[in-house]
């Protein structure tokens, strides 16, 4: 897709806070705050337009990898881990 963004961490991500802090140090041409709940995730990953995210070290809880698979699901963000 044109115009869209590919990011790839490698912070070791134990909880969404962790990711969410990861995602603050994405450089890129976009409004939203950092992210600091789903519903911000949300609006920070069609604001930065990203369609990919790569994640080299994800180790997080049931709960919270289920909670940001469904917000990039619902966005069509592809997630690698």
């Amino acid at each position: 897709m044109p115009n869209k963004r590919r990011v790839l961490i490698t912070d070791c991500l134990h909880n969404r806070d962790d990711f969410f802090h990861a995602l603050e140090t994405v450089r890129c041409e976009h409004t939203a705050p950092a992210p600091k709940n789903l519903d911000g995730l949300a609006d920070f990953l069609v604001d930065a337009r990203i369609d990919r995210i790569t994640c080299a070290n994800w180790d997080l809880n049931d709960a919270d990898a289920t909670a940001i698979a469904q917000v990039l699901e619902d966005l069509g963000v592809k997630l690698y881990r």
